[in-house]
């Protein structure tokens, strides 16, 4: 095994250094033995990945200092086993995992801490576990403490602490103990949302400030926020490495079910579909407000006309439906429905298309999603469809230009300087 977690890379402005990565768990014997069997056998033993299972294959990555690199991926795609190996705390199977700096790693809630200890004493066996003198970690307890918002709760026992006191207690000394690279791994999920807020406030400043930051989560708006760089994980690999936006679309969208997307005659059947069938959607299209074409983008701030075809088995004189806009990371954009004084004259008696128009629709460019629902006005479901159509947005310069801070609306904006210099109204 050529793994060395303390090596310093020289002559390198790299603070983490991932070359040919390959880790599996487990007692190493079967394979060997498989391999030296069939050695024996003239067969070829050169490809590792018939010696499996592999958790990691062929993992290569660098992370310069200072940057700040997301990481995603699905449950068990390997990423909190690709933070281990860059911790330390497991030996790659093949390939070499270098790491230049101080490093504080926050791969596990509980990680380093002793149950018995006070949150005090485990604050200062966390500093000893970095090398810091007990007199250092002294300087850094009150830092800590506020930090940590524990109050009294900071000299007990930390077996007491909840799984939200635990993340509270070691990501407070993790981000005030003068680390030169972080790894947190999926740890903020279990916080209050007010301290999520000043974790990812405070993690701006460390990136700012030159810390490494490897991030691993589920919140697609933390890594755009706080990364300059992501990596997609899949089954052990690395399947895309670029920009947060764009890799966090290529992860949810091969993550998506696409199992309910509707698409020419490729329609659910109605045993598979949750509703009463009174009617059903066959079929979503969006077209040009003015020409009336068929298209499958537009522009931000554009205005378009979606279509939905609608199979009629029973007469509906009054229904339910709306729209619900998704982004790539599941958020809700919007819901679009038909208003109640519309319901009555949009009555279905046969097979009829339901036109929908939503003007000046300024999301920022990228991709979406629609999930359908109709349902009776007092009554249940009569069809419902997750994932039903999918459409994409461009962009002109200005909403290019303002996606480096990514949002989900364009906002269109005007700027001037007040020549009195005094804030106020501004007519």
């Amino acid at each position: 095994m050529n793994q060395d977690a303390n090596q310093t890379v020289s002559d390198t402005d790299f603070a983490i250094a991932v070359t040919d990565v390959w880790k599996r768990y487990g007692l190493p014997l079967r394979p060997y033995l498989r391999r030296q069997f069939d050695r024996l056998r003239g067969h070829d033993v050169s490809d590792r990945s018939a010696y499996g299972p592999w958790a990691l294959r062929e993992v290569s990555f660098e992370v310069k200092k200072g940057e700040s690199l997301g990481i995603v991926g699905k449950n068990g795609a390997g990423k909190s086993t690709l933070l281990k190996l860059i911790a330390g705390v497991s030996p790659a199977t093949f390939g070499q995992v270098h790491v230049n700096g101080r490093l504080f790693p926050m791969i596990e809630l509980a990680a380093g801490m002793h149950s018995d200890l006070s949150g005090r004493e485990n604050i200062k066996l966390l500093g000893a576990i970095m090398g810091f003198t007990p007199r250092q970690m002294e300087e850094k307890i009150p830092v800590v403490e506020d930090f940590a918002e524990l109050g009294e709760w900071l000299d007990k026992p930390v077996w007491q602490y909840s799984s939200g006191m635990q993340a509270r207690l070691g990501f407070s000394v993790a981000v005030n103990v003068d680390a030169d690279i972080l790894l947190i791994d999926e740890v903020l999920s279990v916080g209050d949302v007010n301290f999520q807020k000043k974790c990812l406030n405070r993690m701006d400043e460390l990136s700012n400030s030159g810390v490494t930051i490897i991030f691993v989560t589920h919140n697609p708006y933390a890594i755009e926020r706080l990364c300059e760089r992501a990596i997609y994980v899949r089954e052990g690999r690395i399947a895309a490495s670029g920009t947060p936006a764009d890799i966090l679309s290529a992860y949810f969208l091969k993550s998506m079910d696409k199992s309910t997307v509707i698409t020419g005659t490729d329609v659910l059947s109605a045993d598979q579909r949750e509703g009463t069938g009174a009617f059903r959607v066959t079929g979503i299209t969006m077209h040009d407000v003015l020409s009336g074409d068929e298209i499958t983008a537009f522009s931000t701030g554009d205005s378009v006309d979606f279509r939905i075809a609608l199979n009629v088995k029973e007469p509906v004189k009054a229904y339910g439906f709306s729209l619900r806009i998704v982004d790539p990371a599941n958020t809700i954009v919007s819901y679009v429905m038909v208003p109640m004084s519309s319901r009555s004259a949009l009555a279905l008696e046969r097979d009829s298309v339901l036109q929908c128009r939503i003007e000046n629709i300024n999301l920022l460019p990228g991709q979406y999603w629609i999930d359908v629902m109709a349902r009776e006005l007092v009554g249940p479901v009569i069809d419902s469809v997750s994932y039903a159509y999918s459409f994409n947005i461009h962009g002109n310069l200005q909403v290019i230009e303002q996606m480096g801070t990514r949002g989900i609306v364009y906002l269109p904006a005007s700027w001037k300087l007040l020549e009195d210099g005094k804030a106020g109204a501004v007519s």
